[in-house]
């Protein structure tokens, strides 16, 4: 996974936090796994006609982190892993014929606080970032993978979300539900084998997501 861009933003973020402020710093933590509903035409087109079922989703799990700037603007960081597979129409063991989705997508993130008591809290948000991508498919007709990934340090294709969250709890620990919209779309693919005429990979779409939300932990003190 691709933790070092993270981890180095977040430990900007808590250095910047020490010099501004002279108390603790009342960190937010979120772990999330969810579903983003997709429509890739022209890759269900590929893979349809090669007896695949359609990609209609894609599964992810994440982690997020951030920490209060001003009253009402909160400013950190997330990761997530996003997988998505599609199997045969007709299933036949001897085959082993999919398609496989990976991808791992980083974002720099701010949320407005809505509302906030020891029992709800509500919030909007937006952020941009990027992704690293690899989409593998094995058919009768087709053996292969589209990489679009520059490595550990940065990201290779633009990806953006918005949204609002709403947390159930008391105090520091909440059931938070979250519902957005995503852009993450990839094109420019590096080939290797043969993985079809698929150029370009669009992953946007609607997404929910459920975790557990941590508030108000001491991320440091001065």
């Amino acid at each position: 996974m691709k933790y070092s861009l993270a981890i180095s933003v977040l430990s900007l973020f808590v250095l910047q936090s020490q010099s501004a402020f002279a108390k603790e710093i009342p960190v937010q933590a979120r772990l999330f796994a969810g579903m983003t509903t997709v429509k890739p035409d022209n890759v269900n087109e590929t893979i349809e006609a090669q007896g695949l079922k359609k990609m209609d989703g894609i599964s992810q799990l994440g982690v997020e982190i951030t920490y209060p700037v001003m009253k009402y603007l909160d400013v950190g960081a997330r990761y997530a892993k996003k997988m998505a597979s599609s199997g045969e129409e007709l299933v036949v063991a001897a085959d082993d014929y999919q398609a496989r989705l990976d991808q791992d997508a980083f974002l720099l993130i701010a949320r407005v606080p809505l509302k906030k008591s020891d029992f709800i809290r509500v919030d909007i948000f937006g952020g941009v970032g990027g992704t690293n991508t690899s989409f593998k498919v094995k058919t009768a007709s087709l053996d292969g993978e589209l990489k679009k990934s520059v490595g550990d340090e940065w990201y290779a294709s633009p990806y953006a979300a918005a949204g609002a969250s709403l947390a159930f709890g008391y105090k520091k620990f909440y059931l938070v539900l979250e519902a957005g919209y995503e852009y993450n779309k990839i094109d420019g693919f590096k080939s290797s084998g043969n993985p079809g005429s698929i150029d370009t990979l669009d992953l946007s779409g609607g997404y929910f997501t459920l975790g557990l939300m941590f508030d108000g932990v001491p991320g440091t003190v001065n």
